[in-house]
């Protein structure tokens, strides 16, 4: 091949890259306003449909934890969450600093039960000093027990109600669960995501009753059982029964595990196979309609596509206030929990200079076990937070795909 043919191909390629560069860049120009036009028009049309929408339980779950944690939550004043979220108002620094404030404050209102365990276990201590240095040991031996089985009393009633506490949490969580599954699903539906909203309602209704029945009524339990059973061991170590006490709460977290695994593993891989099915059909639909529908198929796919479009960010503005509202329903007791744990392993490490003891054995399982409580608040939370993120993904995926 010559120069001069080099030559020539050379300008026809600078030529040709300089055409397509000329156009792209007008194409540019003239997309960006029909671009920002479009968006706009999708924002306003979404703006529509969340008037219209039914957003009472939300609003309801929110002003429940407004009045339950006033001073902790940011104020959203003259408008809904749920708009607050979408037009980007809720603002998470506030958030924040709330919960350090709050879990501050849960160990300030816990430290009366640290100032009655160490008062009760400095006279536990002294009596206990007092039986080998006198040869008369019944009377301290019986203010001894008595002591003893007061600060057990004070330390299982704090467990008792912080188990509650974790109760009433995964009780809030389901019905939430409950009452914002059919919103979802509703606009899932509406975007488009039709197979996905027919998996996903009656799926997720059924796993969250299962999730919260499973933990109430089997994990608690096992895990209440196994704190007794390590309490009653350390009184005495002739009938130890801390082999059972590790069984039981070994068995609890592996049924937690196992609804973790099976509900994450159903969730993931369905719902996304329902989303690329959904995709598929949304786009045949698309063509179609485009293709053989005479004079008007193309404006009628478009304003589809609009709906759909606008009908995916009220669905994603419905799901992120629903992560927001379970994280929030969760926080609040975990938080509690950590706190009364962090009192009973201080209270433990205070009092292991006056001596190895029985009490100190008892404040160590008890904040092992709150820590077991915590965890379960936080998995069930996760599971359900991980639902409502598959959710949006499946759609998300239907929508990209079309």
């Amino acid at each position: 091949m010559s120069v001069s043919s080099l030559r020539r191909i050379s300008l026809l390629g600078l030529s040709i890259l300089i055409c397509i560069g000329l156009q792209a860049l007008g194409y540019k120009v003239m997309a960006d306003p029909l671009t920002e036009t479009a968006a706009q028009t999708i924002h306003q049309a979404a703006l529509a449909q969340i008037d219209k929408l039914p957003t009472d339980s939300l609003d309801q779950f929110w002003r429940n934890l407004m009045s339950q944690y006033n001073g902790y939550l940011p104020d959203i004043q003259g408008t809904s969450l749920l708009r607050a979220v979408f037009d980007g108002g809720f603002h998470p620094s506030h958030l924040l600093a709330g919960l350090s404030k709050y879990f501050l404050d849960a160990v300030l209102d816990h430290a009366r039960l640290v100032g009655g365990i160490l008062i009760l276990a400095v006279l536990a201590s002294v009596l206990e000093t007092m039986q080998t240095a006198f040869e008369q040991k019944a009377v301290s031996q019986i203010a001894y027990a008595v002591i003893f089985l007061v600060l057990l009393v004070l330390a299982i009633g704090s467990f008792t109600e912080a188990v509650g506490t974790a109760k009433h949490a995964i009780e809030t969580m389901d019905h939430f669960m409950l009452a914002t599954i059919p919103l979802a699903v509703a606009l899932l539906a509406a975007s488009g995501s039709v197979a996905t909203a027919a998996f996903f309602q009656p799926m997720m209704l059924f796993v969250v009753h299962l999730i919260t029945n499973v933990v109430f009524f089997l994990i608690f339990p096992l895990i209440f059982f196994s704190a007794i059973l390590d309490v009653t061991s350390s009184l005495s170590t002739r009938y130890s029964l801390t082999r059972l006490a590790a069984l039981l709460r070994m068995t609890g977290l592996a049924m937690l595990s196992l609804c973790m695994t099976t509900f994450l593993g159903v969730v993931t891989v369905r719902g996304i196979g329902k989303g690329i099915v959904d995709g598929v059909t949304l786009r045949a639909v698309k063509y179609s309609v485009g293709t053989f529908v005479p004079v008007i198929g193309k404006a009628v796919a478009d304003a589809s596509e609009t709906v759909l479009s606008a009908s995916l960010l009220v669905k994603n503005a419905v799901g992120m206030t629903g992560l927001l509202l379970i994280a929030l329903i969760a926080i609040f007791p975990a938080l509690k929990l950590l706190a009364m744990a962090f009192i009973y392993s201080g209270s433990a490490a205070l009092m292991q200079p006056l001596g190895e003891s029985a009490i100190l054995d008892c404040l160590a399982t008890l904040a092992k076990s709150l820590l077991l409580v915590f965890g379960c608040v936080l998995a069930v939370a996760l599971m359900f937070f991980l639902a409502i993120c598959i959710l949006l993904a499946s759609a998300n995926v239907a929508v990209m795909m079309a």
